[in-house]
């Protein structure tokens, strides 16, 4: 006997959607699907699966859909897993998902990415994806160096990884004929010499790298007339020169400007020289922030 409030009642406990073959199990037929469907009661949002207006639909209401079309031992990867890990360097709605090979259905409005391997996944927001480790290697194949560069950073920040996580995943899951690789090689060994920072820290780092001059300390440790420490973002102590990036955030609240202002003078009177960029210069007028960096650096 067709039970709707049963099937309304899985509905709200998995984003709205049920596909075919719960509602057949809970007494629904072909008929009663069709109709429901006609009225506008429910929506179709794939093959064989329902959205039943018993919650707000998200992008994960989409992401959910769309695995349940795909099939069992699906999960979301690339970018879309990059989002839901909340990584750096990329935001998007699209829906990429890895999907076993021998899986016939064909998800509408989504990437897929078939494998003949079966890969572990985790939960996330309550969706099954792909691990930060693959995601990473994953990307490193349509993405740029420095894109990678902030994701593989932001994962450490996070601590959703680590180096040996990663360079284990790069050799066991990487090689001969999977594209990325190479990349994912040479971000690791290159972040390897720094510190997880902020997106406009890490491309500060990836500037000063390139500019030609002594590669700076980063988080420096220095002692302040109070006792306190202070850790400028890249410091260059034989020279005695700091170099300071102020993101989106800095100076946020009075408290917060107060207190850096403080900082900043307690190290000058210990005789530190200092240039600070903001990520809004770092991002439209590289060459300039680099070259200034550069002049203050002596190169």
């Amino acid at each position: 006997m067709w039970d709707e409030g049963a099937a309304r009642r899985f509905a709200a406990h998995n984003h709205g959607l049920v596909d075919r073959q719960v509602l057949l199990a809970h007494g629904a037929t072909d008929d009663i699907i069709r109709a429901r469907v006609a009225a506008g009661r429910w929506v179709q949002v794939q093959w064989g699966v329902y959205y039943l207006n018993v919650t707000e639909p998200t992008w994960l209401t989409r992401i959910h859909a769309a695995l349940l079309a795909a099939g069992p031992h699906s999960y979301a990867s690339h970018r879309t897993a990059a989002v839901l890990w909340d990584l750096d360097g990329i935001t998007t709605q699209l829906i990429e998902l890895t999907v076993p090979y021998e899986n016939r259905a064909l998800p509408i409005r989504a990437i897929l990415h078939r494998t003949r391997r079966r890969l572990p996944s985790v939960e996330v927001k309550g969706v099954p994806v792909c691990t930060v480790e693959r995601t990473l290697l994953d990307l490193s194949a349509i993405l740029t160096d420095r894109v990678i560069e902030k994701m593989y950073m932001s994962a450490l920040r996070l601590k959703l990884t680590c180096p040996d996580d990663v360079s284990r995943v790069i050799r066991e899951q990487g090689g001969r004929g999977v594209r990325g690789t190479r990349r994912m090689r040479r971000v690791v060994s290159i972040a390897s010499h720094q510190r997880s920072g902020s997106p406009a820290e890490v491309d500060a780092a990836r500037l000063i790298r390139d500019a030609g001059v002594p590669q700076p300390v980063a988080q420096l440790e220095v002692r302040l007339p109070t006792g306190e420490n202070a850790y400028p973002d890249f410091a260059w102590p034989d020279r005695m020169k700091i170099v300071e990036i102020d993101g989106f955030d800095a100076h946020s609240t009075p408290e917060q400007l107060h207190n850096d202002l403080v900082r900043q003078n307690m190290l000058m009177e210990l005789g530190w020289q200092m240039r600070r960029f903001s990520a809004r210069q770092l991002w439209r007028e590289p060459r300039t922030v680099q070259s200034e960096i550069q002049a203050f650096i002596g190169f």
